[in-house]
C-alpha cells in the first residue's frame, strides 16, 4: 500500500515536470526536477535540451544512452564524459540515475583514467524493453536526472545533475537503430 502511493506521488511529481518542460521546451531557464529521495534540483534548459553541468572543476560532455551490438544482438548502455577544467588526478566517478524514488547506480569509476583530458566511462548493457526500460516506450518527452559525483586525489568531492531529454522521434530512432 505505502509502495502504490509512494509510486503514485512520484507519478504525479514526474507528471509536473513533463508539464513543466513542455511549458518551455522552446525556451532558456531553470526546471526544478523531483530526483531520488524526495528531494528537489533545478536544472538549466537551454532550448529543448538541457544544458551541460558544470562548475569551477568539471564539466559534464557526454551522457546518453547508445545503441550497441553484441554478438549479434542489441543493446542500449548509458555512455557519460566529463572533463576537468585544469589538470588533475580522479579517484573516483560515480554516475546515478536518480529520476526515480529510488537512486539505481550506472558506474562507479574507483580508479578513472582521463584520456586527452577527459573521462569517459560506460554503464552496463541493457535489453531495451518494455520491462527494463518502460519510459523509453512512452509516447512523450522523457527526461531522466543524472548524478555525478567526482572525487579528485585531494579529497575534495563534488556532485553535478546532469538532465537528458529524450523526445518521442529521438527514442523511436533509437529503437529502430536496434531492429525494433
Amino acid at each position: 500500500m505505502v509502495d502504490r502511493m509512494l509510486r503514485q506521488k512520484e507519478f504525479a511529481a514526474f507528471g509536473l515536470f513533463v508539464i513543466a518542460l513542455a511549458g518551455c521546451a522552446g525556451s532558456s531557464g531553470t526546471v526544478s526536477v523531483p530526483i531520488a529521495g524526495g528531494g528537489q534540483i533545478a536544472l538549466q534548459k537551454n532550448g529543448s535540451t538541457f544544458k551541460q553541468a558544470e562548475n569551477g572543476r568539471v564539466v559534464v560532455t557526454d551522457a546518453g544512452l547508445q545503441a550497441v551490438n553484441f554478438d549479434g544482438k542489441y543493446y542500449v548502455r548509458w555512455t557519460f564524459g566529463i572533463r576537468p577544467k585544469q589538470p588533475t588526478e580522479l579517484t573516483n566517478v560515480r554516475v546515478e540515475d536518480v529520476s526515480g524514488a529510488s537512486s539505481l547506480l550506472l558506474v562507479n569509476d574507483v580508479a578513472p583514467q582521463l584520456d586527452a583530458g577527459k573521462w569517459k566511462g560506460n554503464a552496463g548493457l541493457m535489453e531495451l524493453s518494455t520491462t527494463s526500460l518502460p519510459w523509453f516506450y512512452e509516447n512523450t518527452d522523457s527526461a531522466r536526472t543524472l548524478r555525478f559525483t567526482v572525487t579528485e586525489v585531494n579529497g575534495q568531492s563534488y556532485v553535478l545533475y546532469q538532465g537528458v531529454l529524450y523526445t518521442p522521434a529521438g527514442k523511436s530512432a533509437i529503437r529502430k537503430s536496434v531492429g525494433q
